[in-house]
């Protein structure tokens, strides 16, 4: 395989790929080791339909799967951010894609109430029943919450106010009210299911057998240790990594330093395992 090996790389929610091209971030650090194949969902013919996880796990995988193979000429390495580390792996699981090997960083495989964002979701889908617009405005809402933060945040959390200002204003989409309906099941499941909750997508991680890198940040309330441990137990993979970063959150990890140290980590882990 001639040059960098390929790698694949999957937005979170409410993302696009410009995630992986901010100044100093992920994409910037990781394109030293790997050739970059950065892919949005929904895909383009895909954006006027109501997407949520199995949308992108059943329409959209697939089609990016087998683009980006016939693109890279082989099988490419997948790297997941928070949602795009659960796709990553479910869609391994459930014969969607072949990697060669995988990484997830900042992916929760159980789930938990947080103080502020289900109430929100929640909101969001009684204002969608009431009035009938099923698009939920996450650069609008993203703005104000910026406001709140930026007014009750202490002065040492001002860097991660203005990282989250910057990654609304460069790096979120709307998305249809879908998406919160089948995230606030996982919240009330406790678990990665499906839309309607009968199928546990951890149950099938056993299927998985490419070595599988799961990376955390120490201080990521969105996807501590203690909810990104039950992904790798349930991993069938006989070589398997759950990495931490010291005081990574879930917004610090995606620039600078932290995201330098995540592509050491996946390019040791893919390309040179010990």
């Amino acid at each position: 395989m001639p040059g960098k090996p390929p790698l694949l790389l999957l937005h979170g929610i409410c993302n696009n790929s410009n995630l992986f091209s901010i100044p100093h971030g992920l994409g910037v650090h990781l394109s030293r080791h790997f050739d970059l194949f950065p892919y949005n969902f929904p895909i383009s013919r895909h954006q006027k339909e109501a997407w949520d996880f199995d949308f992108h796990l059943q329409k959209d995988m697939p089609a990016i799967w087998k683009s980006v193979c016939s693109e890279a000429g082989c099988k490419p390495f997948i790297f997941g951010y928070s949602m795009g580390g659960m796709l990553a792996m479910t869609a391994q699981a459930t014969g969607v894609t072949d990697a060669p090997a995988l990484i997830s960083v900042a992916s929760p495989f159980k789930f938990y109430n947080l103080p502020l964002y289900p109430p929100l979701m929640r909101t969001f889908v009684k204002f969608s029943t009431i009035t009938g617009y099923r698009t939920v405005p996450i650069k609008i809402t993203g703005r104000i919450l910026c406001s709140l933060f930026a007014a009750t945040n202490p002065p040492e959390k001002i860097h991660d106010t203005n990282l989250f200002r910057f990654l609304i204003k460069n790096t979120t989409v709307n998305v249809p009210v879908e998406t919160f309906l089948q995230v606030l099941m996982w919240i009330k499941k406790r678990k990665l299911t499906n839309r309607n909750g009968k199928i546990h997508y951890l149950d099938l991680f056993k299927n998985i057998q490419a070595p599988a890198c799961m990376i955390y940040g120490t201080n990521d309330r969105i996807a501590p240790e203690k909810l990104v441990q039950p992904g790798y137990e349930a991993l069938g993979s006989p070589r398997k990594l759950m990495a931490a970063i010291s005081n990574g959150t879930h917004m610090n990890m995606t620039t600078g330093s932290k995201a330098a140290e995540i592509a050491e980590i996946a390019a040791s882990w893919c390309i040179s395992p010990e």
